[in-house]
């Protein structure tokens, strides 16, 4: 491994060490320093995502699935006995870090099989700080759709009525 330059950055010692001994709890065997630079690294890719999409707009580009509509650049996980994977929506299309051109429920059985893609991939769209699993984006997405459908069917009633008027 070569040289890579560093910046020390000054945080209270009393923040430090409660991180330190936090991680030897959780994670023994993390370095303080990796750790802060992955959480930097992850935080400054999710700005970017959130500024890109600021600047462009949402992408008009992704992948179907079913009820839900993934944009472009969505990221899927799936974990399989400590093995943890990750794909990218790219295009109108699902990639696995490999390169590999999936469906979710392919994503989801790389390792096992048998195993519902709703329930066993989590979702992080453009710009978002965390990730939902995919059934519970899915209900989300059923739940708005049905009351939409209630309140369209509410106001074409009240308008063969006589105008929205009606709608008490």
């Amino acid at each position: 491994m070569g040289y890579e330059a560093k910046q020390p950055v000054d945080i209270p010692v009393a923040d430090f060490l409660e991180l330190e001994f936090y991680l030897m709890d959780v994670r023994p065997g993390v370095k303080t320093e990796a750790f802060i630079a992955e959480l930097v690294n992850r935080w400054l890719k999710t700005e970017l995502e959130r500024r890109d999409l600021k600047d462009r707009g949402h992408s008009l580009r992704g992948f179907q699935w079913k009820s839900i509509f993934l944009p472009e650049g969505t990221n899927l996980r799936t974990s399989y006995c400590s093995v943890i994977e990750f794909a990218k929506v790219v295009g109108d299309r699902i990639v696995a870090e490999d390169g590999a051109m999936l469906t979710p429920s392919q994503f989801a059985n790389r390792r096992a099989k048998g195993r519902n893609a709703w329930r066993f991939v989590w979702l992080r769209f453009p710009g978002d700080d965390y990730w939902i699993r995919a059934e519970d984006r899915r209900l989300r997405c059923d739940d708005l759709l049905s009351k939409q459908s209630k309140t369209r069917g509410e106001l074409s009633k009240a308008v063969s009525r006589g105008g929205p008027e009606h709608l008490t």
